[in-house]
């Protein structure tokens, strides 16, 4: 949620206001702003984690301007987002004054799409923009396909955009980049935004959204280096703190990707992820008692249908084995069944714990059982070869990857796994054959497997005929 950009909240005159602001609020003095000046202040506390503190402004700002519409609609816009309640955001929404302001029908259609309702929010929209002016319906047409895109609907997006003729708007080419972003274009995304960029190059907002865009392109070190000149516009932002966590992150660089993160919560400390990844940073530098404090805050901050259930759970069970508190990671690996897993992946993970304790005995009936349970899932046996090599048996990896190629001929999955098993094994040539299965199947894992075989800025198309070259040197 946001109504205004990084620079706003730098500039002198909303310093000045928030200044104010904190005076009058330290000596309990009554201060009188505008409506929009509520909400301004409202957001900067809200972007910085303080999200009861925000609420309690907005509500401030609606007692003493019944009917604004720039307060009702923080606040519906927070019932939304934060709190999933379409019918206390409509509650809200229907207080505001003015119902013909363009913001009053974005807002009831958000609630509508909230709710599922997505041809009822069209239909909706339809009637609204065929009562416009020609003129106002083309920016009326960007907007909706910006709301369509936050609930990740790009075709319904697309739509909407091409009604628009201001191609050349940096609003409209900012839906284009989300559009080709929610669509894994991530190549147009990045021109585009270079563009963006060229035109405004202290936007924060834009180097962000190159930088989630050139991750994703798994161009790890050019997204960080756009997070980096994010942060130098803004130190504190967080989106681009995120961004350099996950880029250090993934080049393995966890100290500094801790680093990051922490930077982060300090201003989004109820962010279950976050302290997610911070605990799997710790765990990686064997400080296992401060990587539980995390999981262990993460659950506490997630919800029953969280998509990080499982991830805290896992992480949280092996780091209590790491440091010998086996009862209890056993009883944390009985807490998978809370989040989205099948019963094959309990079993899998079981086994690895059990394989973690050096009761390899214990670790292969779990592992055996996923298996038969699953009738020879080769789904549920890739699951099992991968656990067998996170815990670094290679030469039983190799093995089992090597039956599963052989039992399901067209299964093309695991391929930079086995690359990995071979390499250390020193079966070359199998390496070089499974090397290039993995860049033409599995890109983006061959290079989280094998990338540090390879200079880093190389894409994994290259890695093949790259080992190729530097093998024959040493023959």
């Amino acid at each position: 949620m946001s109504y205004n950009s990084d620079e706003y909240y730098r500039s002198k005159a909303f310093k000045q206001m928030l200044l104010d602001f904190q005076e009058a609020e330290k000596n309990n003095l009554p201060i009188m702003l505008e409506p929009e000046d509520y909400v301004d202040i409202a957001e900067y506390y809200y972007n910085r984690g303080q999200v009861d503190y925000a609420q309690e402004i907005s509500e401030r700002a609606i007692d003493i301007y019944p009917g604004e519409l720039m307060p009702l609609l923080f606040r519906a816009r927070m019932e939304l987002t934060d709190f999933n309640n379409p019918q206390r955001a409509l509650f809200y929404a229907e207080q505001i004054n003015d119902k013909f302001d363009t913001e009053y029908i974005y807002i009831m259609s958000e609630i509508m799409l909230a709710q599922g309702m997505i041809a009822e929010a069209d239909d909706y929209l339809e009637g609204k923009y065929e009562g416009l002016s020609e003129e106002t319906q083309m920016l009326f047409a960007i907007d909706v396909a910006g709301i369509f895109s936050d609930y990740n609907l790009s075709a319904m997006a697309e739509k909407w955009l091409n009604r628009s003729d201001r191609v050349n708007a940096d609003d409209y080419k900012e839906q284009k980049a989300r559009i080709h972003f929610d669509k894994g274009q991530f190549d147009e995304c990045e021109k585009i935004y270079n563009e963006l960029i060229d035109n405004d190059p202290f936007s924060t907002q834009y180097w962000n959204a190159l930088a989630s865009s050139q991750f994703l392109s798994n161009k790890i070190q050019e997204s960080i280096q756009s997070s980096d000149y994010s942060l130098a516009i803004n130190p504190e932002n967080a989106a681009a703190l995120l961004n350099k966590g996950n880029g250090m992150y993934n080049l393995g660089n966890y100290k500094e990707a801790l680093h990051c993160y922490k930077k982060y919560v300090e201003t989004n400390s109820d962010d279950e992820s976050a302290h997610l990844l911070i605990g799997c940073c710790y765990m990686l530098d064997d400080k296992y008692e401060k990587a539980i404090e995390h999981f262990e805050r993460a659950y506490r901050l997630s919800t029953k249908d969280s998509p990080y259930l499982l991830d805290i759970f896992r992480n949280w069970a092996m780091s209590l084995c790491k440091i010998n508190r086996k009862k209890e990671g056993f009883d944390m690996a009985d807490m998978i069944s809370m989040a989205d897993c099948d019963e094959y992946e309990q079993l899998v993970f079981k086994g690895s714990l059990y394989a973690e304790c050096g009761d390899l005995e214990e670790s292969n009936k779990c592992y055996f059982e996923a298996i038969e349970k699953s009738h020879y899932s080769p789904g549920v046996f890739m699951r099992v070869c991968i656990a067998i090599f996170d815990s670094g048996d290679m030469g039983l990896a190799y093995q089992m990857f090597k039956s599963l190629f052989t039992t399901v001929p067209d299964w093309n999955k695991g391929y930079a796994y086995m690359a990995t098993c071979c390499f250390y094994l020193k079966r070359i040539d199998e390496f070089l054959e499974y090397l290039k299965l993995a860049v033409e199947h599995t890109p983006e894992e061959t290079k989280t497997l094998l990338g540090h075989l390879f200079p880093v800025d190389m894409e994994p198309i290259a890695y093949y005929d790259y080992m190729i070259k530097f093998l024959e040197k040493y023959k």
